[in-house]
């Protein structure tokens, strides 16, 4: 029988994403304080409490979620916010086509409950890509410092031809905009 790790539902996503939307992004972008004492009154102000340090900060949210706020170390920006939405591990190859199944229709729900938030997703929209992701929405802003959110839903490699075992995952990202200036992308902050 598969196991749900993770399944936090389309309230538990949009109510984390309104708790994103108010966040001070200048001063999560700017960087994850290298002194332990700063990191958690840092993390005090979005009223987050911190809980490991692994390629970037994981933290518990208001809504008792975690994130993950991507890193190369302490004292470097974040280039990245993270939320695990639903995720779930077959136990057997035989149950990848229904985790297939119940993962589009998750995914289609949680993208239904973040157009109520943030309206239609930038053009194409939700689209099947056939590869990493299986699926993505993404909304990006004009306002300097805002982030860029996507919704993807990621399929492990080989589901559909029965490789093994699968697993699929629903997660909200928020990423960086690039600097105008440069070419590099949301990585560069690094």
């Amino acid at each position: 029988m598969a196991s749900v790790i993770t399944d936090h539902g389309p309230r538990g996503l949009a109510a984390e994403l309104n708790g994103l939307l108010d966040l001070d992004w200048p001063t999560v972008w700017a960087g994850i304080p290298a002194d332990e004492t700063k990191r958690g009154y840092w993390c005090e102000g979005f009223g987050w409490q911190p809980l490991w340090f692994q390629s970037g900060l994981w933290v518990r949210t208001r809504t008792g979620a975690r994130l993950h706020l991507a890193s190369v170390r302490p004292g470097r920006p974040v280039t990245g916010v993270s939320y695990t939405a639903w995720q779930v591990r077959a136990d057997v190859a035989a149950e990848n086509a229904s985790i297939t199944t119940a993962a589009e229709e998750h995914h289609a729900a949680c993208l239904a409950a973040l157009r109520e938030i943030l309206g239609p997703p930038d053009p194409p929209g939700d689209q099947e890509t056939g590869k990493a992701p299986h699926r993505l929405a993404r909304w990006t802003f004009r306002t300097p410092e805002a982030p860029d959110f996507e919704l993807g839903l990621h399929l492990a490699p080989g589901m559909a031809e029965g490789w093994g075992p699968g697993s699929a995952t629903i997660s909200l990202t928020c990423r960086g905009q690039a600097d105008p200036g440069t070419p590099q992308g949301p990585g560069w902050r690094l």
